[in-house]
């Protein structure tokens, strides 16, 4: 079976992931590498080049993503 992944589908994907990183208070006590300024701006910065209305739904549907699946199935 080809699947072919949307681009969007990705995005959401990168944003989930994100959702599981621990808040920085969290990760200088635990002994967590943390990530530089320059280095989240570098991660961040495409993230910044999309419609505000399109983000938005983005940081929904990385709210419900078993949700984004099934509207995927039932599209299909």
């Amino acid at each position: 079976m080809n699947r072919r992944v949307s681009y969007p589908a990705i995005v959401i994907g990168f944003l989930v992931l994100l959702m599981g990183v621990p808040p920085l208070t969290q990760a200088q006590s635990s002994g967590i590498e943390t990530f530089r300024q320059e280095e989240l701006d570098q991660m961040l910065a495409p993230i910044a080049l999309y419609p505000d209305s399109l983000l938005g739904q983005i940081l929904v549907a990385a709210t419900y993503p078993e949700q984004v699946i099934e509207a995927d199935v039932w599209v299909k």
